[in-house]
């Protein structure tokens, strides 16, 4: 008699999307992975990365032990050895070049995963680098340091409200591919496209035409390097018309008239 079916209901850890997923199994085979219907936030959207989780499990070149470079080609070790050889190794760089000879990085899909939110930080503080790197440093750094100096804090970031926008411009942005970064929108492709089904239009500033400026109502060009000036522009124009209203904002303002003189 086989095995009963099962389904399980997970969500992918392979991006900030984190969509629903459903999976069925039997036994110890992946039969399906298919988006999560029911999930209130991705609503049975998945990318090609979450239906091919399968893959990462039963591909046969999957390493499920620690290998070593011999001087016949890579064998199998132990985890002991595996893990003394990564410390004898990390310090002795260390104390050859200093201790921020030795760098983190974190990104996805660790950032999601337990084992790396609860013992990672032990192993910073065991190799004590100034030296981190991260997702956030490619691509996100510019966010948190606009929200230290707008609001006092680097995880203040203002997030989009894209299911009630009528109008949205994206700078510099290709949320079909990063499915919607920061915004934590799956399913993207239907949130924009919505924008413009309720009236609304959503804009695109970019020197390449990405996916997202494919679908867009307007795709405006701008030359490699020159963003700065293009919201110096716009800056100046808010002034220059008299469009800006602080409204309630006003005494928690600073700087405004200094901005004014500058441009």
């Amino acid at each position: 008699m086989p095995a009963e079916v099962k389904t399980h209901y997970r969500a992918c850890n392979l991006c900030e999307a984190i969509c629903g997923l459903e999976i069925k199994t039997q036994d110890d085979q992946v039969l399906s992975i298919k988006g999560d219907k029911n999930d209130p936030l991705s609503r049975g959207y998945i990318c090609p990365k979450g239906t091919a989780m399968e893959d990462i499990y039963t591909d046969p070149d999957r390493l499920r032990k620690p290998v070593k470079r011999q001087a016949d080609g890579w064998a199998e070790i132990s985890w002991e050895e595996a893990f003394d050889t990564v410390a004898e190794k990390l310090v002795a760089v260390q104390e050859q070049h200093g201790q921020n000879a030795v760098a983190f990085y974190a990104g996805n899909p660790n950032v999601h995963n337990y084992g790396s939110m609860t013992h990672a930080s032990v192993l910073r503080k065991a190799v004590q680098s100034k030296i981190h790197f991260s997702a956030t440093s490619l691509d996100q750094l510019p966010h948190h340091l606009t929200s230290y100096s707008l609001y006092g804090h680097q995880s203040l970031i203002p997030v989009p409200d894209i299911d009630h926008s009528n109008y949205m411009l994206i700078i510099g942005g290709n949320p079909l591919a990063s499915n919607g970064s920061i915004m934590t929108s799956p399913d993207i492709p239907k949130r924009l496209k919505a924008i413009q089904q309720r009236g609304g239009r959503f804009i695109v500033i970019d020197p390449r035409r990405t996916e997202t400026a494919e679908i867009a109502d307007q795709h405006l060009f701008i030359r490699p390097g020159t963003d700065a000036w293009l919201l110096m522009a716009m800056l100046n124009t808010l002034f220059a018309e008299d469009l800006i209203n602080t409204g309630h904002l006003t005494d928690l303002l600073v700087g405004i008239d200094e901005v004014a003189q500058c441009l």
